[in-house]
């Protein structure tokens, strides 16, 4: 593996009216703010930024299937618009991978290629730094910039910016003479913006709020209040007592949303409970990787009132709950039963007791305080988005989860090796996830 210099880059100009709202210091953000700003950061774009990529075609090239994405343009106005020019950075750090197998389409045959690594740190005053990982192969001649921006975005998507693109499935649209689509998708409900723009007007045509993180209530058009009402309510019996109490909480003055009568209000409050809904599904999939056994184990280990969905106090548990489990998955090997499902296993054969230790504050083994290697950490969780995708694949198209792991990596790994595989393949695995992702 060969490692370039590290390129390091800064956010674009803005407008002055912006600029003014924004102070050019550090930010230190109370609770209640970052709340408030993430829920900024986790509204859709504006729908006239949203464009459309083909990536399967039938047969006969009449029809494709694409999935949305929008430039990266669309994600540096709304940071600037939010934190200014001065309120964040990103940093890139290029590495080319030599000597890389690419499986060619339609024939099977291997071709020796390399591959463009790009990774992004994105860094916003007083929330913190995440990091992105972006790929493509180095024979196309734009692949610096595919990666780039592909970093970029998945950074942005760790703050909750662009996040909500990532659960749009694949639609298929008829295709032109040059396989371009005929018609544009039209977009859920959910995936359009909750607010019209009040105050702060940015180039991608959304409202946001300034670093104060107040939320401006006469920025929401009229909306049918009992529309809203029903559609959080919905969503609080999804994602459970505990946590419909503390998103509520956070959003409004209440821990009862039946209390609340403003449109503005209600409108954040349910992207937030669709934004903690994700969640939930993410690890109620973890749960069916590790076992309920392993879950509970890990709940008394936070010392939570029990096991159930009700159980869980906050989006921080939640958080602490996921990445316990979706690391445990990564680590630990797989056993694939009669209907496709994963579990994962001992050498003896039954669920290791310890499989969660080390993974949550508190009580840790003195195994457990060994650092894990960087290696590890990033095979295992790669792994576990592997096994979380192909089960939902599964059980879209009925097959077992071996079967869509071997076919969406087309020959680069196996199923039965995904424990053995080192670092060298984690493109490969990326490329497999990515493939999974855009299976509707």
């Amino acid at each position: 593996m060969h490692a370039n210099t590290a390129i390091a880059g800064t956010a674009d100009a803005m407008s002055p009216t912006t600029v003014r709202q924004c102070t050019p210091t550090l930010q230190e953000y109370t609770d209640e703010q970052v709340r408030r700003l993430e829920s900024v950061l986790e509204n859709p774009f504006d729908p006239g930024e949203i464009k459309w990529r083909v990536t399967n075609t039938t047969s006969d090239r009449h029809r494709g299937q694409v999935i949305a994405y929008a430039d990266p343009r669309a994600y540096t106005d709304r940071l600037n618009a939010i934190f200014t020019v001065r309120g964040w950075t990103r940093e890139y750090s290029v590495q080319v991978i030599q000597n890389f197998e690419r499986k060619d389409r339609g024939n099977g045959e291997g071709t020796i290629s390399g591959k463009i690594v790009v990774t992004c740190k994105l860094t916003i005053d007083g929330l913190g730094s995440h990091s992105g990982l972006g790929e493509e192969w180095a024979d196309n001649e734009n692949a610096g910039t595919s990666a780039e921006a592909q970093a970029f975005k998945r950074a942005c998507s760790c703050f909750g910016l662009g996040r909500y693109l990532y659960d749009l499935g694949g639609n298929w649209v008829d295709l032109d003479d040059r396989k371009q689509p005929l018609s544009r998708p039209r977009l859920p409900d959910w995936a359009l913006p909750k607010r019209s723009p009040a105050g702060t007007t940015s180039r991608n045509g959304n409202g946001h709020t300034g670093t104060n993180g107040r939320m401006e209530n006469k920025s929401v058009a009229s909306v049918d209040l009992a529309t809203l009402k029903a559609r959080v309510k919905s969503l609080c019996e999804q994602v459970g007592l505990g946590l419909a109490r503390s998103v509520t909480k956070a959003i409004a003055t209440t821990e009862d949303p039946t209390q609340i009568l403003d449109a503005a209000v209600l409108t954040a409050l349910s992207a937030k409970l669709e934004d903690t809904l994700r969640g939930v599904e993410r690890l109620r999939t973890a749960i069916g990787v590790v076992g309920q056994a392993s879950f509970s184990r890990l709940c008394q280990q936070m010392n939570l009132a029990g096991d159930r969905l009700d159980d869980i106090p906050d989006r921080s548990t939640l958080r602490q709950l996921i990445e316990a489990l979706e690391k445990a998955a990564g680590a630990a090997p797989m056993r694939q039963n009669g209907s496709g499902q994963t579990t994962q296993v001992a050498d003896n054969g039954h669920a290791p007791a310890d499989a969660t230790n080390g993974l949550c504050k508190g009580r840790t083994s003195a195994q457990a305080k060994k650092p894990v290697p960087e290696d590890v950490k990033v095979l295992g969780a790669a792994r576990a988005d592997l096994i979380r995708e192909a089960q939902r694949v599964g059980k879209l198209r009925n097959m077992k989860v071996s079967e869509v792991v071997d076919r969406a990596a087309k020959g680069a790994f196996r199923f039965t090796d995904l424990e053995k595989l080192t670092r060298e393949a984690l493109p490969a695995l990326k490329v497999t996830i990515e493939i999974l992702r855009q299976v509707a």
